[in-house]
């Protein structure tokens, strides 16, 4: 009887046993690309990561919405790319902090360098039609519209090509356009290559150096828009409306002042909106172009089908293979790029005022993110939507770093101890305690810094690194802070 009584127990638990495997395994085959894709979003939008991490511990995951708080951006627009296609594409939060606008799929924001790219498509079917060609000697074209036709005597070693143009390796001096209030008169090309009125910046031949292989400027697409402008007789945003808009129906893509009222507001690092809304660029092939993150993948993913081999796209397999494959070190025609094999990544990160964007593509794995925002804070969220991605889709590269944590000697920290000065009514207060210092910045909370090396500081939320200088006697003089392409330099007083 016992032993009747012990064999139904375990048929009843093997029978338990094989109903649960059975339900598992339909659960797991009832999952459809729109679930999975689904738990996707859901495990972003609860899952951010800062970018490091201590030994020992595990990434704390955050939430979008909090960090979108906690670094001031009113609204984030992403589309995120796998097996070569747009899997989805959603937003979070708003076009602008006074109306409060909910953003849409559709908004467009100004997308910075992330113009390039576009202007390097635009040029190679040019290229292929035969108009202009790559390697198209520039040097006598440019002195005449640099110069004003004034007698200039040419470097011997002085070589502008299409090719170096769309690659940065020409020699200009990396220069940034800070932009154009729109209450603003805009210069026209010449006049910014001149450094002349109206143009804010200094003449383009300045600190021209040819022996230096990649010095990303935007003088190399200012040159290029200009030359393509002459030999089309048309305005750029023509031609590339003619040539890869239309084509590709990107109705929410332009060059230049807005052909649309579905726009994001740019804001600045402390939150207001930016007067005036945003800011013009008259560079337009450099930084000028406003899109939204669905379009402007759909484009990159054009290119990429055209390289692997597709017949009648916007590009021939090859201009489309040069263009996505470095042609000097770390660059190709308007992409930045780094790795190889799996690891090999197509980035580059997107800066005008008011507005941060970035897109990040892994070619041999088919995956990737555009992601946009309307705040000067946005590339630091980016980074933390980015390294989420890159654990939900098992990218192979682009997660938290994991640091160590040390102590010095309390005299080491004692040294920094004081306070600095940025400006008259700026300052940064230096205290320590156990293994870190203290910064507090004027009218901001204080933040810990932990130790890298004896004279470089860290700290994690949001990813700041501090410098101390010394002097030739190693006493301290002042310390140097960097986060992302913001830097400050403050002077010990005390």
């Amino acid at each position: 009887m016992l032993k009747k009584k012990s064999a139904d127990r375990w048929a009843g638990f093997l029978t338990a046993a094989i109903v649960g495997l059975v339900l598992i395994f339909l659960a797991v085959s009832c999952e459809t690309p729109e679930s999975i894709t689904r738990s996707r979003v859901k495990a972003l939008e609860k899952g951010l990561l800062r970018a490091v991490y201590f030994k020992g511990q595990k990434p704390e995951k955050l939430r979008l919405v909090d960090r979108m708080s906690f670094y001031k951006v009113p609204g984030v627009s992403l589309a995120v790319m796998d097996k070569y296609q747009v899997e989805w594409v959603k937003t979070y939060g708003y076009k602008n902090i006074i109306e409060y606008k909910p953003l849409n799929t559709r908004t467009s924001f100004q997308v910075g360098e992330l113009s390039q790219p576009v202007a390097a498509a635009l040029t190679l079917s040019m290229v292929e039609e035969g108009l202009i060609g790559l390697e198209d000697r520039l040097e006598s074209y440019y002195a005449t519209l640099a110069f004003s036709g004034r007698k200039f005597r040419l470097l011997d070693d002085l070589q502008i090509t299409v090719a170096t143009l769309l690659s940065h390796s020409a020699g200009f001096y990396p220069w940034t356009s800070s932009g154009y209030s729109r209450s603003t008169p805009l210069p026209d090309l010449k006049a910014v290559l001149r450094g002349e009125e109206l143009a804010s910046n200094f003449h383009s031949y300045r600190g021209f150096d040819p022996e230096i292989p990649v010095r990303f400027s935007d003088f190399n697409y200012v040159l290029l828009e200009q030359y393509l402008i002459d030999r089309a007789g048309k305005k750029l945003q023509e031609l590339a409306s003619e040539r890869l808009f239309q084509p590709l129906g990107l109705s929410q893509t332009f060059f230049g002042l807005p052909l649309s009222e579905d726009l994001a507001v740019g804001h600045l690092r402390e939150g207001p909106q930016i007067e005036g809304e945003w800011f013009c660029y008259p560079e337009q092939a450099a930084r000028g172009l406003w899109s939204n993150p669905e379009e402007y993948l759909r484009l990159v993913i054009e290119l990429m089908d055209c390289a692997r081999g597709k017949s009648g796209g916007l590009l021939r397999p090859e201009l489309a293979r040069k263009m996505l494959s470095p042609q000097v070190p770390g660059c190709g025609y308007g992409f930045r790029m780094d790795g190889q094999h799996e690891k090999f990544k197509i980035y580059l990160k997107g800066k005008t005022n008011g507005f941060r964007a970035a897109m990040l593509i892994f070619p041999a794995i088919g995956q990737g993110a555009v992601v946009m925002t309307n705040s000067e804070n946005g590339w630091v969220l980016i980074e933390e939507i980015l390294r989420g991605l890159s654990v939900i889709y098992d990218w192979p590269d682009y997660r938290p770093e994991e640091k160590a944590l040390y102590r010095l000697s309390p005299e080491i920290y004692q040294q920094y101890v004081g306070r600095y000065q940025v400006n008259e009514n700026y300052f940064l207060d230096v205290d320590y305690e156990d293994y870190y210092l203290i910064v507090h910045p004027t009218g901001q909370v204080a933040t810990k810094f932990y130790v890298e090396t004896q004279t470089i500081f860290f700290s994690v939320d949001p990813l700041i690194r501090i410098k101390f200088n010394f002097d030739d006697l190693g006493r301290v003089t002042g310390l140097v802070l960097w986060q992302e392409d913001y830097e400050i330099r403050a002077t010990k007083l005390n």
